[in-house]
């Protein structure tokens, strides 16, 4: 590469990096959130919405947070259910107030799923 485009590349991938950093934490409101703050690993991740919807994820590591890409709708509940070591389920649902709101669920001690 010639010297005189190396510092203006330089530059370019440095903005281009910094907007999609941007992008990725400001605009990013579709979808939910689950947050693993119990210390362990969860396994058997499911977010399902009421129409059918479902992803899954087979592991979520502590202090690690998964964005969910659901389309949301007013008034249809979204449902987490975590599948714990011993062969426990544990499930919480959550209605959406408005079609922009971003539900959280925060996986805490002992395997307990809280919306905020």
């Amino acid at each position: 590469m010639n010297d005189r485009l190396a510092l203006p590349a330089a530059a370019a991938l440095a903005f281009l990096t910094l907007a999609l950093w941007l992008y990725l934490l400001l605009f990013q409101a579709a979808g939910v959130q689950v947050a693993n703050r119990s210390g362990v690993v969860i396994g058997g991740l499911t977010v399902c919405q009421n129409g059918g919807d479902c992803l899954h994820r087979a592991h979520l590591w502590p202090h690690q947070t998964w964005r969910v890409p659901l389309d949301r709708t007013t008034g249809k509940p979204i449902r987490l259910t975590v599948h714990a070591a011993g062969g426990q389920r544990q499930s919480v649902a959550h209605v959406p107030e408005t079609a922009r709101s971003r539900p959280s669920f925060v996986v805490g001690q002992g395997g307990r799923i809280q919306v905020q």
